[in-house]
C-alpha cells in the first residue's frame, strides 16, 4: 500500500504542505529573514490543519522479526544526523538574528513561569520531523502507516507545539512589518 492509497485527501495533503514547508526552509540562503518568516507562517497553519487531521493508524503486529529490522534499518539510513540538525539550527540562528529568542510558558495549562523559546529551534525541530517521512514515504522502504503514525504522533507529541509556538511567535515579529 502507498501512502497516497490512505485518505487520499488529508495523508497526501499534509506530504505536499509539508514538502512545501521544508522546501522554504532548504531554500532559506536565497530569502531574506522578513521574507522568510513570513513563508513559514503562511505555511504552519494549513501544517497544524493537516497535522490534526493525520487519520489514526494501526501498526501490524506481526511484521516479523525480518521485517521490523528491515523498517529499522531504513529508519536510521534516513534520519537526519544531529551534526545535520546542529547545521540547520546554526544557520536558521543566524539567518533570524535577535528574532530567535522568545518567552514563553512550556505549558499554559499548568506552568507560570516563563522560559525562552528558541524559533530557529522550533523550525529545525519541525523540519527533521517531517523531512525524514518525507523521506522514507520515497524510499518505499517502510509501511505508509508506519509514516502516518510517526507524523501523527510527532504531531501531537512534539513538532506539533514547535509549530504552534513558532505561528505564535512569527505572528508577533511579523505584525509591524506586514
Amino acid at each position: 500500500m502507498r501512502l497516497q492509497d490512505y485518505d487520499s485527501d488529508g495523508v497526501e495533503r499534509f506530504k505536499v504542505i509539508a514538502q512545501k514547508y521544508c522546501s522554504v526552509i532548504d531554500s532559506r540562503h536565497a530569502l531574506e529573514k522578513t521574507e522568510f518568516l513570513l513563508q513559514i507562517y503562511r505555511i504552519l497553519p494549513e501544517l497544524i490543519s493537516k497535522g490534526i487531521q493525520l487519520p489514526p493508524v494501526q501498526l501490524a503486529d506481526d511484521e516479523g522479526e525480518e521485517k521490523e529490522a528491515s523498517i529499522r534499518e531504513a529508519r536510521a539510513k534516513r534520519r537526519m544526523k544531529h551534526e545535520e540538525w546542529s547545521e540547520l539550527y546554526n544557520s536558521l540562528k543566524e539567518k533570524l538574528g535577535n528574532w530567535d529568542l522568545y518567552w514563553q510558558l512550556f505549558d499554559p495549562t499548568t506552568d507560570n513561569e516563563p522560559i525562552h523559546g528558541s524559533l530557529a529551534d522550533d523550525i529545525a525541530d519541525i523540519y527533521r520531523d517531517l523531512k525524514d517521512g518525507i523521506d522514507l514515504s520515497e524510499s518505499n522502504e517502510v509501511p505508509p502507516s508506519e509514516i502516518i503514525f510517526d507524523w501523527r504522533l510527532g504531531f501531537f507529541s512534539h513538532w506539533g507545539k514547535h509549530a504552534i509556538d513558532a505561528l505564535r511567535t512569527s505572528h508577533f515579529l511579523l505584525e509591524g512589518t506586514l
